[in-house]
């Protein structure tokens, strides 16, 4: 896993981690509240496995008081009206499958028209 945010230069299971010390609560607090192992939660953590569901990921964050999209963003979760809209439009798919080798400017252009924040790169 191991994926970075682009605001906070850190990982998913680095963010949970600090969003839930900063909630203080411990491990075994948050997994039961959530109804999962700790152990799972600490794994999590640590980045080791795959993600968690959206479910979980939206719990995880109504819990810690964490915006749910940005660690849906670090858990590398996408939308699934993504997967369809893609699967329905050949135009839309290609765009998409562009984007991974679009460069910085190009991204910046699309961020801009599309009203987001682009990374802060320092």
């Amino acid at each position: 896993m191991g994926s970075n945010d682009a605001e906070s230069g850190q990982s998913f299971g680095a963010q949970i981690r600090q969003f839930r010390t900063a909630a203080g609560m411990t491990q075994r607090q948050v997994a039961s509240e959530l109804g999962i192992d700790f152990t799972y939660l600490s794994k999590l953590e640590n980045d080791r496995g795959e993600p968690p569901g959206e479910e979980l990921v939206r719990r995880l964050a109504a819990l810690l008081g964490a915006d749910p999209e940005e660690l849906l963003a670090l858990a590398g979760k996408v939308p699934p009206q993504l997967r369809e809209r893609a699967q329905g439009d050949i135009e839309f798919a290609r765009f998409l499958r562009r984007l991974p080798t679009a460069s910085e400017k190009e991204l910046h252009g699309l961020y801009r028209k599309l009203n987001i924040k682009p990374p802060d790169k320092s």
